[in-house]
């Protein structure tokens, strides 16, 4: 279906809709139209257009006798019309560049607190698909003895602390052996990505590691890659759309706040959606009731990639949320998390 480019008018009009209506959450009327936005036409002009905005699909009235709403079409029109995002103040700004000076190289740690900023600025759900983790590059191992044969490992790559667990060994290692691993590991596999190293340490008897300490490194690496073989989402603040939606029609309500449960609980299928709705484009993207998306059919979602390794965050929110703000947050919160991932990999480089 070939769309019509609507008039200068209509367009206006449809933005004051949209926005009066995110902001105040009542059905709109072509008075309220003339008497808010001071629109230099007659009522009848206004509600000429508002008919044929109603017509296209824009707008429809909930009951006879009320004023119009935004439908879903209403709402994308509105998202790509929006091109000037709304400023986070100075205090939201600090909030954010605060919140990375704990924990900045620990990856999980980062993500969450991530997933967190974004649900709390913007009182909708946050969600952070982290780096393609196969693709970052060892850059380090720490290995610390806890017990006998129980040690502690810490895998670093070029964006910070990918994983870290307490493993256990079948024999005992003298510290000699344990500073030789660690050697061993930071000199060969400096560089290589983690999906080449979980390969190579499936092989049963690869080339060069033979030697008792070499074998036990390449176990222990074995061992802790075994927990980055599921993709991870992380998402704070699902609460915070119970009671938008409720305003609505709580039976429609509960089925859509089930489906985002089961979208956000199925981590695998909720990344290779947002990523295969993204495709190749870079900064944010809005998403307005998508069926790409299954399970948030009824919500906007609004994500932004960020930098190095194809990592995504967003906001998932009612059609109705306020797009203005949670664009900006987005954008903002990308680029903050981008610089200090790159920050990262240039130190990781530079050691």
């Amino acid at each position: 279906m070939i769309e019509i480019e609507l008039p200068e008018r209509q367009r206006l009009i449809l933005k004051e809709i949209v926005d009066r209506y995110i902001r105040l959450r009542e059905p709109v009327s072509s008075r309220m139209i003339l008497e808010d936005y001071g629109l230099r036409v007659s009522s009848a002009t206004v509600r000429n257009d508002m008919n044929d905005l109603e017509a296209a699909g824009y707008i429809e009235k909930p009951y006879a006798s009320s004023g119009r709403v935004p439908t879903t079409k209403g709402y994308r029109f509105f998202v790509d019309w929006l091109l000037d995002l709304s400023e986070l103040t100075k205090k939201e700004r600090l909030e954010v560049a605060e919140a990375y000076e704990v924990h900045c190289l620990e990856i999980r740690e980062t993500m969450r607190q991530t997933a967190f900023l974004l649900g709390n600025i913007t009182g909708y759900t946050g969600f952070v698909i982290p780096p393609q983790m196969e693709e970052t590059r060892l850059d380090r191992v720490v290995l610390l003895r806890m017990d006998a044969r129980l040690f502690l490992m810490v895998l670093i790559s070029d964006i910070g602390v990918v994983e870290h667990r307490l493993v256990p060994l079948q024999e005992d290692l003298a510290q000699e052996e344990i500073a030789q691993i660690t050697q061993i590991i930071d000199s060969t596999l400096h560089g290589v990505t983690l999906s080449a190293i979980r390969e190579l340490t499936l092989k049963e008897n690869p080339d060069g590691w033979h030697e008792r300490p070499v074998r036990q490194a390449l176990l222990l690496l074995g061992r802790l890659l075994e927990r980055r073989s599921q993709k991870h989402l992380f998402y704070e603040g699902l609460l915070n759309l119970v009671d938008d939606l409720q305003e609505v029609d709580s039976e429609r309500s509960l089925e859509q706040f089930t489906g985002l449960i089961h979208a956000v609980q199925d981590e695998a299928a909720f990344t290779d959606a947002i990523r295969g709705a993204r495709g190749d484009r870079r900064g944010p993207v809005a998403f307005v009731g998508d069926p790409a998306l299954p399970g948030l059919e009824g919500y906007s979602v609004v994500t932004c990639d960020y930098r190095p390794h194809a990592g995504a965050l967003g906001v998932i929110g009612p059609l109705w949320m306020d797009y203005g703000r949670v664009l900006s947050a987005t954008t903002y919160i990308a680029h903050r998390l981008e610089t200090l991932l790159v920050s990262s990999c240039t130190q990781s480089s530079e050691r």
